[in-house]
């Protein structure tokens, strides 16, 4: 939305009766600093009857730049870029040991939270009464959600958490984030989209974000901080069909924290190169039979499996309180425990925002979204989880946030985790990995043990599914995408049309390699946010880890649908 000038003025002098005289520093300082104080401490004042007044209110502006590119076979399908500027706003009535926040009511209840856009341009009038309006809702959520909560409790015996930590606040000086370009973003997707034409398959397309801007966080607490922020991350995917009918897709992804630090072009048209190679194997390819066996992971497909299975265990932020519904107390039990063995013994698993940071790695912060600073986190020691990442929301047995505390939109910070490292106890060589898994996979009713090179992403999943009472286990991983069987003698065979079937643990690692290079995933808080973030969108994060065998895991085959009546057009074949 931008609003002009003229027309800026004119409002100016008609609406200052309604909103106020503008503060004194406004002259000095940037017109949305100023406009976010000015409503901050005017939201501080806000009264209904028969309810409290706020006691803390914040906001924080995502200001910045984003382009987005997308071709496909080569063309240019979409394109777009320019200034993207919102408003989160948090309102919350009560105290720090009982608020409104931490509280899911009825569906469709209200909340403290809103988000809200904000003009392009610094016009402080137009900024403040957007604010305004998305505060002034705010508060009114939350005086009804901490009804509702409290309502609740009633008749509730047990001892509640406190609902949020006092913290220090974050005073930075200003910043300004870099500028975007789309065209350079055009030229890279038409160019790996392009590798993909003439080669029969259904789908080949490349789309390419890049997103830069500053974090403006001003809280009633004394916050008034500039946290820079960025990521850019493109993905190429390939479709094609099995000759049953099956669609067959992979995918190869590149996430890093600003553009001149993705790969070289040559290099990522090497990767599109192997994506559409694997893609052409897999249509002559068979469906593997049920399986139940040893199964190595390898590169890309080692980093799904932890982050997808270590992520919920390591986040301390406990499950938001429910009403009571006549079976349990509102209290759900938190997923990630201290004393819980995760991994084998010797494992380690650490947490480090502040050092991906200073090495330019994906995600990597000093500060997290609450403006609390990152902090170093051993989450796992000899296998053996001894503690906890944490946000803002308390928890029995922690004593503050340890700066992981991030979110989507108007979500509830929430600790997620960002940089990880998970270290084995005793590395081996790949190879001895492979001989080990043949090994296991003597004593099964396959010749072979199963190689899982590549997962698919969470992002790009359409398989999403939940679990209700009494149905077979949930499949715990993302299917597959590249997959083959490797034989004693050494020779490789693809097979596709696989899924897990009920992982849980990665207790039965039995042997590991070195650890492989941080790879840039982009991610959100555990549990189904993260299928819903799009390809390109969602919260920047990196993981390192090794390959790793394990001694038993069982994965279920299925076949195609219906295969399609006309042929695909093909540039190399003219029709007839």
């Amino acid at each position: 939305m931008r609003i002009h000038p003229v027309a800026a003025v004119l409002s100016l002098t008609l609406s200052l009766t309604l909103v106020g005289a503008l503060p004194a520093q406004a002259a000095t300082e940037s017109p949305l600093l100023a406009a976010i104080q000015t409503e901050v401490d005017r939201a501080m004042g806000l009264r209904l009857p028969d309810s409290p007044p706020p006691y803390l209110v914040s906001v924080e502006v995502l200001d910045g730049q984003v382009a987005t590119a997308q071709a496909d076979f080569g063309a240019l399908s979409s394109s777009n870029d320019g200034p993207y500027r919102t408003a989160r706003v948090d309102v919350r009535v009560g105290n720090y040991t009982v608020d409104n926040g931490n509280f899911e009511g009825n569906f469709g209840a209200d909340s403290g939270t809103r988000m809200r856009l904000l003009p392009d341009e610094d016009v402080e009038l137009a900024l403040r009464r957007e604010l305004w309006l998305a505060l002034d809702h705010a508060y009114k959520g939350a005086t009804q959600q901490l009804s509702e909560k409290l309502a609740a409790r009633q008749g509730v015996t047990r001892e509640f958490d406190p609902d949020l930590y006092p913290i220090t606040p974050l005073v930075t000086p200003p910043v300004d984030g870099p500028d975007v370009a789309v065209k350079p973003l055009e030229a890279l997707v038409k160019t790996l989209s392009g590798r993909l034409a003439g080669l029969g398959l259904e789908e080949g397309s490349a789309i390419a974000r890049d997103w830069q801007g500053v974090r403006v966080l001003v809280s009633s607490e004394g916050d008034r901080a500039y946290i820079p922020t960025g990521f850019t991350v493109v993905r190429v995917e390939a479709v094609a069909r099995a000759k049953d009918g099956a669609r067959i897709h992979d995918t190869r992804s590149w996430v890093v924290d600003r553009p001149d630090r993705l790969p070289a072009v040559d290099e990522m048209l090497a990767d599109v190169d192997d994506l559409a190679a694997w893609v052409d194997q897999l249509r002559t390819a068979p469906v593997e039979d049920d399986y139940l066996g040893p199964v190595l992971f390898e590169g890309p497909a080692s980093v799904e499996l932890f982050r997808q299975l270590l992520a919920p265990e390591l986040s301390g932020t406990p499950p938001p309180e429910t009403p009571p519904d006549g079976f349990d107390d509102g209290q759900a039990v938190p997923t990630a425990r201290v004393g819980r063995r995760l991994l084998p013994e010797g494992w380690t698993v650490v947490d480090d925002p502040a050092l991906a940071h200073r090495q330019g790695r994906p995600g990597g912060y000093a500060t997290d979204f609450e403006g609390v600073a990152a902090q170093r986190v051993e989450v796992v020691e000899d296998g053996v989880v001894r503690t906890l990442l944490m946000s803002r929301v308390p928890r029995a047995g922690f004593s503050g946030s340890t700066g992981h505390g991030r979110s989507l939109g108007r979500g509830r910070r929430v600790a997620i985790p960002d940089a990880v490292t998970v270290t084995p106890a005793r590395p081996r060589s790949l190879g001895r990995l492979q001989h080990d898994g043949l090994a296991l996979a003597r004593h099964t009713v396959q010749p072979y043990v199963l190689v899982v090179r590549r997962l698919e992403p969470p992002a790009v999943s359409d398989d999403f599914r939940v679990a209700f009472s009494g149905d077979a286990p949930l499949p715990g991983l993302t299917r597959p995408t590249q997959v083959w069987r490797l034989y004693p003698d050494g020779h490789t065979q693809p097979v596709r049309g696989l899924e897990f079937v009920g992982v849980r643990v990665l207790r039965d690692i039995v042997r590991a390699a070195r650890i492989g290079p941080a790879v840039g995933v982009m991610d959100a808080s555990p549990g189904p946010q993260r299928f819903s973030i799009g390809s390109v969108s969602g919260l920047p994060a990196s993981w390192a880890t090794p390959a790793v065998l394990v001694s038993e895991l069982e994965l279920h085959g299925s076949g195609g649908h219906e295969p399609r009546v006309l042929p695909a057009p093909d540039a190399g074949f003219p029709p007839g």
